[in-house]
């Protein structure tokens, strides 16, 4: 602490020299900063720079204080321009306000352009990071909307049962995912149903039109189900127009249900003259020999089960169901289709011989096409010919379809016989999920908006004296502010930045609660400066600008910068949050500035003029004025009173009051004290303790007000030592808590937490959780890589081979990896290698061709041989007799790689399309056609884009999730540095690899906020030190906010962040306005902590409650997300933010806080005397001329003025020095005082003398005094012309003395009688 005061004062004095070099400092008259009426104000002794920060710094210069000049130069430069826009704005208040409004209101008007962005590539995908360059490659290569999409069914037990693995669960499950497949949707006068949108696989085309028709027409969509164990899986795969075949081939109507593919062959083979080897061939490397018919029954007795099932018209099922799930389940094409336990099956209980015996949870996936695939798909068909195809009309489709698919679902577990609990889930789900959540509920806000305005409402109320009431300015403050953050919404929807959920669920609330903290401190600032009266009516709005006006700005600035700054961090939906909060504290700051000081000058005038607040057309009735002898030195509360006066008040009948001192001397509230060493006095308003309803007291009209509450008890009580250790201690056990909590919080967001309970979408995603984590992954291998070469080739499969051994890929039952698609293609040749090696043998080939007796295998691979990849030299025959497809390693000959390639996609399609290769760009089309003598085969383009398919599976939360996306980042990272150039790719990397550095992230935020609050509280105040302590208590904020973040079990994602940040902009209103309070008062720390408190303790609370009263709709939201992210979050915050702004911060300061910009000689004085405070104007003939001239100016009065300023008389050289300076006023006073003041509404009949004033109000006040007095006055009587018309009088006897003076509150001169 102490490097950093010497650091303060080295940097202090840098600055201080660099600025006085820059500035040259006129210290001729003519500035605002001293007038006669505010040369009376108490606070300018106790709070100096605060009130007038030009004058400390004269008096510094001139050595009569000490302080900071640098940080009074700043200061008193900002004041000047403040104080003159203040006065500019009560000149031209209606001006200013119609403006103001309508520059507001042109950028409200911006909303119309909002977007709302719910992409999740658009709101977390890191920018100019790997991620969006991997999406973007990707897109590049497959087209926007490429892949499919899954249609999930997921069924768990109902309540008590634990086991769904039987027969009436799995009849159930047939029953909901057949519903689910008789979809129907009616778009664009067609209908459109399962089999028009779902994945399919294909098979190769064929030299006979008939066979390739027959055999697509039975291909069924792609369906992962537990079903496929069983026969019924059947029934989901259609088709739903059964085919028909002539009568004479014998066979019924085919479906799936009833295909047996090796007889149906066999049948079209004895039909039809075609050679159906190549038919057989296919569908013997897919694994179609039987289908579903050889499975067994759930239900042996069903009139369809064929009799081909193993359990046909048994009785043995109940024990047979979980059995037959053990090792997974085949699809339609067993040798591509293994669907392992985990894909299908969940909560798995096995006996000891590893045979599943129960299970908690089925699922079953239906994949539909992507808007590109299916766009692409019916491009240019008959069936969109009369319709204007796009992307956005198959998309609207598949929204359709997938909307149905749910209701299906839902109405089928609202049936009164399910006992099981079904729940599905679309892509359409999620999107409609995210959007809602990202949804500005107008509700909400119109609520929390209405409770902040009732609470401004009632908190600047004043029922007992309506015309000091300032409900008015209230409601104008809190609409203005309102009206503030719908234009800087409107700026950033112009801007181009897009909404998202942080926008919608925070923004309103967060920026409304900070400009709503600078309002009320605004309305407490005006409050005070208008019943102090020592500011003329056409300064009020100068001088609230002048004072509160810098702390404003400075929190704005600070709050603004630090978002600002914050917007470097490259997670969209952080920066479009940092930067729509930077944009909308600026538009607070311009509103509280220019716009509402114009409202209180308005209100101003309605006071003046005793308007009721609120309803300004009923002028209430003259409000009693009271003036008494007070001292200007402002007495503590614990200084003896001596020789005070009382006064008593007389209503005549014409409504004139007049108040007279009482005989008996008693002491009340504001009297002065007379001491034998001099004193100040003058005349000024002040309140009887009497009655709630005497209009002066109106501002104390409760006893159990705020403030009345901190000065009685929280006050005294910060003084003392065994609070100030109580809180320590507490504070810092808190904060050894909120470390333990910050080391409990997880990384991620689950979805369940994003969905209300009770619902389908709840129930699904809790079930996927808990029992599956199943998704899909892809590795992608990218272009500048030399595939047809050996080692390549290696290099792929061991990339392979290392991504299957990663602990959440699925492998097969055997332990070996799922082939990917150079496996696929390597086994198709080696097939293709083995039939010619058998037909060479068996003597069907010669050196240039074959006998009609080879087979077509044989054939092809023939063709293949003698390829070379030389476009110049395509063919030679000599290469069939030596070359091999394949090698023994499985290395696939690297010259006519691509040509092998275009073989293998378009004459092996069902493998290449179950791989999912996605081989780009795509080659040729090429088909073998048996007996065709073309021998050249098209080379394939280079590869640019190869997928390898992976499924993932118990990924049941975030922490799992993140460490398969470390565990297979690495593996690419290491064969990227052997010249593999590949990325992971899948929903996984898309939506959770922000949480792998989400901390780092987090703390760059963090930083880069705290440093720039640094910053600039450093140059702006110039105190290091003030701005250090200001950090370190922000700093605690923000951990003891993000430790009730994990004690509540929060996790971290993209919304705790933005309020972790936020948190920062809302400590600095919490704090900084106790700061700058702080060291802008006199005294020692201790005295300058009590003065701090007691100014802003009031307008902070009163901000933060308003804060949450915004936020408290967000209790009452069905989602539970919005209720712990969200509300007690934010409520935390404010929570946290109040113990650490007004309890923690002032103990802090007061312990080892910066010292004052203005300090006396002695530090345990409580304030400066004034009489060291006046300065003479120049004596100069220039300055004496203008002065002249500006007295020659008649200037209006606000209300009613100090009389005069009256010092004993002192004594021996004490007294010389001060008559010599012409700074103080000396006299000799036995206090015998009569105090008289009439007020009396002006009429026109009124025959009273005195001067009028233009509203047609006068006032009168005779002060009588017997006393032997020396008086030497310096300074102006209220309405002659200010200080630069002085007015000196001098008298000396001992005779009774009056000075009488006749006040216009709109200005119309004095009269002074002595």
């Amino acid at each position: 602490m102490l490097l950093l005061k010497k650091i303060t004062v080295g940097l202090h004095d840098i600055i201080w020299n660099c600025l006085l070099t820059m500035t040259a400092w006129n210290n001729q008259s003519g500035s605002y900063s001293y007038q006669s009426k505010k040369a009376k104000d108490p606070e300018l002794s106790t709070r100096t720079s605060w009130v007038d920060a030009q004058l400390a710094y004269r008096l510094v210069l001139k050595g009569q204080l000490s302080g900071k000049k640098c940080a009074l130069l700043v200061r008193s430069h900002l004041q000047n321009h403040l104080f003159k826009l203040g006065r500019f704005e009560q000149r031209h208040c209606g001006k200013v306000l119609i403006l103001g409004l309508l520059f507001l209101s042109l950028f409200a008007i911006g909303l119309k352009t909002s977007v709302v962005e719910n992409d999740i590539n658009k709101l977390w995908v890191e920018e100019d990071g790997r991620l969006p360059k991997e999406l973007e490659y990707t897109k590049s290569m497959l087209g926007e909307g490429y892949g499919s999409e899954n249609q999930i069914v997921i069924q768990t037990p109902g309540t008590g049962a634990k086991n769904v693995l039987t027969r009436e669960s799995l009849l159930n499950h047939v029953e909901v995912v057949t519903r689910a497949t008789k979809i129907e949707v009616h778009l664009f006068d067609e209908i459109w149903r399962i089999d028009d949108l779902c994945v399919k696989a294909s098979f190769p085309s064929f030299e006979n039109f008939l066979v390739t028709l027959l055999l697509n027409k039975l291909v069924p969509c792609v369906v992962i189900s537990p079903l496929d164990c069983f026969w019924e899986g059947s029934k989901m795969l259609g088709p739903r127009r059964p085919l028909l075949l002539p009568a004479s081939y014998g066979l019924e109507p085919i479906t799936w249900k009833n295909l047996y593919p090796e007889l149906l062959v066999n049948t079209l083979e004895n039909n039809m003259d075609f050679d159906f080897d190549i038919v057989k061939d296919a569908l013997r490397r897919a694994g179609l020999v039987s289908g579903y018919q050889k499975k067994p029954c759930l239900d042996p007795f069903d009139p369809e089960c064929p009799v081909y099932s193993v359990n046909y018209r048994s009785t043995e099922t109940v024990d047979s169901v979980a059995p037959a799930l053990t090792g997974g389940c085949f699809g339609f094409a067993p040798e591509f289709m293994h669907w392992e336990e985990d894909m299908i099956v969940g909560g798995v209980t096995r006996n000891r011989s590893n045979v599943m015996v129960s299970a908690e949870a089925v699922q079953t996936i239906i994949q539909i096409m992507g808007k590109q695939d299916l766009y692409n798909y019916y491009k240019g068909t008959y069936l969109v010919s009369s319709i204007d195809w796009s992307q956005e009309k198959a998309a609207q489709i598949i929204e359709v379809f997938q909307k149905k698919f749910t209701e299906v679902v839902v109405s089928f577990n609202n049936q009164s016989n399910v006992t099981d609990s079904v729940s599905s889930f679309t892509q359409t789900s999620l999107d409609e999920l995210i959007q809602e959540f990202s949804e500005i509920s107008f509700v909400r806000i119109g609520i929390g908006y209405g409770l902040m305005l009732l609470y401004a409402i009632l908190t600047l109320m004043n029922c007992c004296n309506p015309v000091h009431s300032h409900a008015g300015a209230g409601i104008c403050g809190v609409v203005l502010v309102s009206l503030s953050v719908a234009a800087g919404l409107g700026l950033c929807s112009l801007l181009g930045l897009p909404f998202n959920a942080a926008t919608t669920q925070i923004v309103p609330f967060l920026a409304l609660g900070l400009g709503v903290d600078d309002m009320f401190l605004m309305v407490h600032t005006f409050s005070q400066i208008c019943s102090s009266g020592y500011t003329y009516y056409q300064d009020q709005a100068g001088e609230l600008v002048k004072r509160a006006g810098c702390t404003v700005l400075l929190t704005s600035l600070s709050n603004s910068g630090a978002f600002l700054i914050a917007a470097l961090v490259p997670i969209p939906a952080l920066r479009m949050f940092s930067l729509q909060v930077g944009i909308l504290l600026l538009f607070n700051l311009i509103t509280i500035l220019l716009i509402f000081p114009a409202i209180l000058s308005i209100d101003a005038w309605r006071k003046k003029n005793f308007r009721v607040d609120v309803v300004c057309c009923i002028e209430s009735a003259p409000s009693t004025k009271v003036t008494d002898i007070s001292a200007l030195s402002s007495p503590s509360p614990t200084e003896d009173k001596q020789n005070t006066v009382v006064v008593s008040e007389v209503t005549t009948p014409d409504n004139i009051v007049t108040k007279f001192a009482a005989a008996d001397y008693t002491e009340y509230e504001g009297t002065a004290s007379y001491s034998d060493t001099g004193s100040s006095q003058n005349l000024t308003e002040a309140s009887k303790p009497s009655t709630c309803c005497d209009n002066k007291t109106s501002s104390k009209c409760s006893a159990l007000s705020l403030s009345w509450l901190v000065d009685q008890f929280y006050l005294p009580l910060v003084e003392k030592t065994w609070f100030k250790v109580v809180v320590f201690v507490f504070n810092t056990v808190l904060i050894c808590v909120s470390i333990y909590g910050i080391t409990q919080v997880k990384v991620g967001m689950e979805l369940t937490d994003i969905v209300p309970k009770e619902t389908n979408e709840y129930r699904f995603l809790k079930a996927q959780s808990d029992y599956f984590g199943f998704y899909d992954m892809y590795i992608v291998t990218k272009d500048n890589f030399q595939y047809q070469l050996p080692e390549n080739q290696k290099l792929m499969r061991e990339l392979h081979g290392k991504i299957s051994q990663v602990s959440y890929v699925i492998q097969k039952d055997d332990g070996s990896s799922r082939e990917f698609w150079l496996d696929l293609m390597v086994k198709w040749l080696r097939d293709l290698q083995e039939s010619y090696d058998n037909d060479v043998a068996a003597g069907f080939f010669h050196s240039t061709g074959w006998y009609y007796n080879a087979s077509d295998d044989a054939v092809l691979a023939y063709k293949l041989l003698i390829q070379t990849g030389d476009t110049n030299n395509p063919l030679d025959k000599t290469q069939a007799s030596y070359k091999r497809l394949v090698n023994d390693e499985g290395i696939i000959a690297s010259d006519a790689f691509y040509n092998y390639l275009t073989a293998w996609v378009y004459n092996d399609v069902l493998a290449y399309e179950v791989s999912l290769a996605s081989i780009r760009p795509e080659g040729k089309e090429w088909f073998y056609v048996p007996g065709e003598g073309d021998l050249l085969i098209p080379k394939a383009p280079s590869i640019q884009f190869a997928r390898m398919s992976f499924f993932l599976h118990n990924l049941v939360n975030t922490e799992e999730i993140v460490k398969c996306i470390r565990a297979v980042r690495d593996i690419c990272e290491d064969y990227e540095e052997l010249g593999l150039d590949s990325y992971p790719s899948g929903l996984i990397f898309t939506f959770w690899e922000q949480y792998i550095n989400i901390r780092y992230y987090l703390l760059i935020s963090l930083v880069s906020v705290l440093a720039s609050v640094f910053i600039i509280i450093t140059f702006m105040m110039m105190n290091p030190l003030a701005a250090f302590l200001l950090v370190l208590t922000l700093s605690v904020i923000t951990v003891e906010l993000f430790g009730f973040m994990g004690l509540i079990g929060i996790q971290l994602s993209a919304v705790p962040v933005v309020i972790l940040v936020a948190s920062v902009g809302v400590g600095v209103e919490f704090t900084i306005h106790v700061m700058t309070s702080f060291i802008t008062s006199i005294g020692n720390r201790q005295l300058r902590t009590k003065r701090s408190l007691s100014f802003m303790f009031a307008p902070i609370v009163h901000g933060a409650i308003s804060t949450l009263l915004g936020i408290i709709m967000l209790a009452a939201s069905q989602f539970d997300f919005i209720f712990r992210y969200f509300f007690l979050s934010l409520l935390a915050l404010v929570v946290l933010g109040l113990f650490n702004g007004l309890v923690f911060f002032p103990i802090l300061i007061s312990v080892c806080g910066p010292s004052g910009e203005v300090e006396p000689e002695d530090l345990s004085d409580s304030s400066i005397p004034l009489t060291r405070l006046i300065i003479t104007p120049p004596s100069s003939p220039e300055g004496h001329r203008a002065r002249r001239r500006r007295s020659s100016t008649k200037k209006p009065l606000a209300d009613p003025a100090v009389l005069s300023t009256i010092t004993e008389e002192q004594s021996g050289a004490s007294a010389a020095s001060s008559h010599s300076s012409n700074q103080e006023i000396c006299s000799k006073v036995t206090p015998t005082v009569n105090v008289e003041t009439t007020i009396t509404p002006y009429s026109k009949h009124s025959s009273t003398q005195g001067a009028q004033s233009k509203n047609g109000t006068r006032s009168f006040t005779k002060v009588k005094t017997k006393a032997t007095v020396t008086v030497e006055v310096h300074t102006e009587l209220p309405g002659c012309g200010g200080y630069d018309s002085p007015i000196v009088t001098k008298t000396s006897h001992s005779q009774p003395t009056q000075v009488e003076e006749t006040n216009d509150l709109e200005g119309a001169g004095c009269v002074t009688t002595l």
